[in-house]
């Protein structure tokens, strides 16, 4: 019985968001509820990724940013300020210039930034 209740109460919100993504056109501003619910989506190229304590300990950073030197730091941060399109994908996102760690080109094209 509880797992029937469980099954109906997330069908019940797939349907829901799956009702409200379909009333919407596919390149239109993203919702105020798709922000809450999945977060901000910037659509620039750029992944931003934030350094923390607790995202150190989980081993999921590549070593490199976890023990940045001064170096790589300003090479980054070089890097960033010499790029139109990094510095406003950092401005939309409200990281500070100085606290850029690390940035990566990926295959695709993108961008991986990582910030404190």
């Amino acid at each position: 019985m509880k797992n029937k209740i469980v099954t109906l109460a997330g069908a019940a919100v797939i349907g829901v968001i799956t009702a409200f993504a379909s009333q919407t056109p596919a390149l239109a501003a993203q919702s105020r509820l798709s922000q809450i619910i999945f977060g901000k989506a910037y659509n620039d190229g750029v992944t931003a990724i934030q350094v923390t304590s607790q995202t150190r300990h989980d081993g999921d950073l590549p070593i490199s940013v976890v023990y940045a030197t001064p170096n790589t730091m300003r090479s980054a941060q070089r890097t960033v300020g010499s790029s139109a399109h990094l510095r406003q994908a950092i401005a939309d996102r409200g990281i500070a210039l100085h606290n850029v760690v690390k940035v990566e080109t990926a295959l695709n094209g993108g961008h991986v930034l990582y910030y404190r």
